[in-house]
């Protein structure tokens, strides 16, 4: 089981670089992301398996993960073949689960950090709990600057909330790298 942990948290530390980062060049025009979502989704997938008896009780978290890498994918497909197309209610939708496929995810590794006595698990259940609070801020601004907010307000309090989530992700970037460090090690 512990080469288990060691690729389990491998796969999720490289999958939130994946799912967490954007890189798009811009080809003839067209705008492509060279690290696409969909690959971080798949490196989720992978990972549930891989953790054995953590993810007792989860693995519907490996079929989320499947979804998510399928319609990510054809998110990514759609932008480079048909840019013009508005998904902007799909995204949304799929936003929302991988807002909550990150949760879960990210309990488990909190869950395993503490059992491997990281001095990270502390900072990986902040991490779990801010990075969602910050997703349902924006989304409920979001909402609220369709009808009830006016859009300069809305604009800074967007900004910061978004420089907050863009600090957040990078924290939780090194965070997963220094763990999975620190399995590695261990071993």
């Amino acid at each position: 089981m512990k080469l288990n942990i060691k690729k389990g948290i491998s796969y999720i530390a490289f999958g939130f670089l994946f799912t967490l980062v954007n890189i798009n060049l811009t080809i003839n025009g067209t705008e492509i992301n060279i690290m696409p979502d969909c690959i971080g989704w798949i490196l989720f997938f992978l990972a549930i398996d891989e953790l054995g008896d953590y993810t007792d009780g989860k693995t519907y978290l490996k079929w989320i993960s499947l979804l998510l890498a399928i319609f990510t994918g054809a998110f990514w497909i759609l932008g480079i073949v048909m840019p013009e197309t508005d998904l902007s209610v799909f995204r949304s939708a799929v936003n929302l689960v991988s807002a909550f496929c990150i949760f879960m995810i990210l309990g488990i590794v909190e869950t395993i950090a503490s059992d491997y006595g990281s001095k990270r698990a502390g900072t990986i259940g902040f991490l779990r709990w801010f990075n969602m609070i910050l997703f349902l801020a924006l989304s409920v601004l979001g909402i609220l600057a369709l009808r009830v907010i006016p859009i300069e307000p809305t604009a800074i309090i967007a900004a910061v909330l978004g420089g907050a989530a863009i600090i957040a992700a990078i924290i939780t970037l090194f965070t997963l790298f220094g763990l999975r460090r620190e399995i590695n090690e261990s071993f």
